[in-house]
C-alpha cells in the first residue's frame, strides 16, 4: 500500500498507493505518533493524524490533532480535485490562519500556474483573500524522454529550471533543478532492481560536498520493507515497515541513527 514509484515513499511520512486504497475500499487511515528515546519508555505524543479517501482512492483530506498547551490544536488539509482527478486546490486550516494553494493546468495535464493565498479575518467579520505568492510554469521538450519545466516568479522572471529524464520504458532515471542566480544544482539519480522497483536514489547538491543516497528493500510482493539513508557513505537514518496480513501497514519505525531516537507511526483502518 506504499507507493515508492518515484522514491518518495516516506516524505510525508508515507505515500499511499491510490489503487490499493480503492481496491480495498479504505475510507480512513488513522495514524498515531510515538517516540522512543534511548533509556526511556515509549512516549505517546498524543498526535493523531487522519487521512480521508474518496471512492476512487484519492486522498481528500488530512487532519492532524495534537495537544497544544493542554488545548487540542487541529490542523486540516482539504484536497479538491476536478472531474479528471487533477488537484486544483489545497486548503490548509488551523486555529490561526487559512492558506489556499490553487493550481491551473494546460490541455496536456501539466501545471502552468500556482497561486498561494491567505484568508485574513477583518474587523467586520468578512474574510479577505490575499495573494501571497504566484508562480507560473513553461515547458520545453528537447528530447522525447526529457521534459524541462521553467519556473517563473510573480515578476515574470525565470528563476530555475526543473528537468526530468526517463528511459524508453518510462522509468524515471534523473531529476535536476538548476537555480540561475545562485547557480545551485540539485540532482537525483534513480536506480532500479530487476523487477523495476526503485532500489536507490542518489542526490547531490552543488553547494555542498555531501552525497546523499537512500536504498530500498522489498518483499516478494513489492512491499517496501526497509529504507536507509546515507550521507557520504555514512548511515544517518533508516525506516522499517511492519505489515499486518502481508499488505496493510501496521507501523513505520523511523530511526535517527545519530541520536538513536525512534519515531513510531502506528496505523489503523476504517473501511467502506
Amino acid at each position: 500500500m506504499i507507493n515508492n514509484k518515484d522514491g518518495k515513499a516516506f516524505e510525508s511520512p508515507i505515500t499511499f498507493n491510490r489503487s490499493f486504497i480503492w481496491e480495498n475500499k479504505i475510507l480512513l487511515i488513522e495514524e498515531n505518533v510515538l517516540v522512543k528515546m534511548p533509556g526511556r519508555p515509549i512516549d505517546d505524543l498524543q498526535q493523531d493524524i487522519h487521512y480521508y479517501f474518496g471512492n476512487t482512492g484519492i486522498l481528500e483530506k488530512k487532519e492532524t490533532i495534537a495537544p497544544r498547551n493542554w488545548v487540542q490544536d487541529t490542523t486540516s488539509i482539504l484536497y479538491r480535485r476536478n472531474d479528471i482527478g487533477q488537484l486544483f486546490s489545497i486548503e490548509s486550516k488551523n486555529i490561526q490562519e487559512t492558506t489556499i494553494v490553487q493550481n491551473a493546468y494546460d490541455s496536456n495535464g501539466k501545471i502552468i500556474r500556482q497561486d498561494t493565498k491567505q484568508i485574513i479575518p477583518s474587523s467586520n467579520h468578512e474574510n479577505r483573500e490575499i495573494l501571497v505568492e504566484s508562480n507560473s510554469y513553461e515547458y520545453q521538450f528537447p528530447h522525447p524522454h526529457i521534459v524541462v519545466r521553467n519556473n517563473i516568479n510573480n515578476y515574470g522572471l525565470t528563476y530555475s529550471a526543473f528537468t526530468t529524464e526517463r528511459n524508453e520504458q518510462g522509468f524515471l532515471i534523473k531529476e535536476k533543478e538548476e537555480y540561475f542566480i545562485s547557480q545551485r544544482i540539485i540532482e537525483a539519480i534513480y536506480q532500479y532492481n530487476e523487477k523495476g522497483w526503485v532500489s536507490a536514489v542518489v542526490r547531490t547538491d552543488s553547494q555542498n560536498q555531501e552525497v546523499e543516497k537512500t536504498t530500498y528493500d522489498y518483499d516478494a510482493k513489492g512491499n517496501v520493507l526497509f529504507a536507509k539513508k546515507f550521507i557520504n557513505n555514512q548511515p544517518v537514518e533508516e525506516y522499517e515497515v511492519l505489515y499486518q496480513n502481508a499488505s496493510l501497514v501496521k507501523a513505520i519505525l523511523h530511526q535517527d541513527l545519530s541520536s538513536q531516537v525512534i519515531t513510531i507511526h502506528k496505523y489503523e483502518y476504517r473501511f467502506r
